[in-house]
């Protein structure tokens, strides 16, 4: 369980650094600049460049303390940037730069406007770039080891959320490789504990793999359903079962994103393949399917993304 709980713990979104007109990393020191449609490119006071009245930003720049152009970046001809913003971040040892860059929707192409972050190793030679540029993630995980990003997902049933890695030997993000289980979360709104008047059989399986050993199981009608981080305290019914959702897991991959510049990926989870873990009385397990999750006294809350 010690393990569950760093993973909900690591996977909630922490606060980065707030902007300023300059960011400082690894011995440097870095500065916005912007092009407004217009005008003269100018240093950022505050580390952001936003659209205005006047327009969009058409180009930035990211200098260092030499006024040397670390970065940049041109709008595509006739979608300027609506914002941009540098930021670090640091947690045992480890930095990350990084650059958000927003544009608004193309008038009538019916696209979702691209909100895509650019990560940075700021070494003390200058900005090397991770790759990818992600979209849709959730922020950063400290872990102890450094910092991750966190993605989290919402499957209906439940949320979970999966780690990404800044892999500093070769430049590139990635799916945390080792995560066993994800952290496992109810739905928005939905997280008190309860009970359920569902009732059946279900297979426990002893891993998230269809050919490891299984065990039936029955879950009884008037069963208590509750999440393991749930700050409600659960009397126990002496005669009643209590089903407590401990994690998840499903295969993730990166991927190419849909409507975003070439080369930025999104993270992805294959929706018919998700599991998850339970403890009922002494028993611990995962099941899998959306038969499983109703008997055990999940329903569906929305659509998966």
């Amino acid at each position: 369980m010690t393990s569950l709980i760093l993973l909900s713990l690591l996977s909630g979104v922490p606060v980065q650094t707030s902007p300023s007109a300059t960011v400082k990393a690894s011995g440097h020191t870095y500065q916005l600049y912007c092009v407004q449609e217009g005008e003269l490119i100018v240093a950022s006071e505050t580390g952001l460049c936003e659209k205005t009245e006047a327009g969009g930003v058409q180009r930035f720049e990211i200098r260092n303390e030499d006024g040397e152009t670390q970065y940049f970046q041109d709008a595509p001809g006739g979608n300027p940037f609506s914002y941009v913003g540098i930021f670090s971040i640091a947690n045992a040892g480890r930095e990350i730069f990084d650059v958000d860059i927003s544009q608004d929707e193309i008038q009538g192409s019916g696209l979702k406007p691209a909100h895509v972050i650019y990560y940075f190793d700021p070494t003390p030679d200058g900005l090397v770039p991770f790759r990818p540029a992600m979209v849709d993630v959730d922020g950063f995980a400290h872990l102890s080891t450094g910092i991750a990003l966190s993605r989290t997902f919402s499957a209906g049933f439940f949320q979970f959320s999966v780690l990404l890695d800044f892999n500093v030997a070769t430049h590139r993000i990635e799916v945390m490789p080792d995560q066993i289980a994800f952290s496992a979360f109810a739905p928005s709104g939905r997280d008190k504990s309860g009970p359920s008047r569902t009732s059946g059989e279900i297979k426990m399986y002893s891993n998230h793999d269809n050919s490891s050993p299984k065990t039936d199981f029955r879950i009884a009608p008037g069963h208590l359903v509750t999440w393991w981080q749930s700050l409600d305290v659960v009397e126990k019914p002496a005669s009643a079962q209590v089903v407590t959702i401990l994690a998840a897991w499903a295969p993730a991959s990166l991927r190419p994103a849909d409507n975003a510049p070439e080369g930025v990926q999104m993270v992805y989870y294959d929706w018919n393949n998700l599991w998850l873990q339970i403890q009922v009385d002494d028993h611990t397990g995962w099941i899998k399917g959306t038969s499983s999750f109703r008997t055990i006294g999940l329903e569906m809350a929305s659509a998966q993304h």
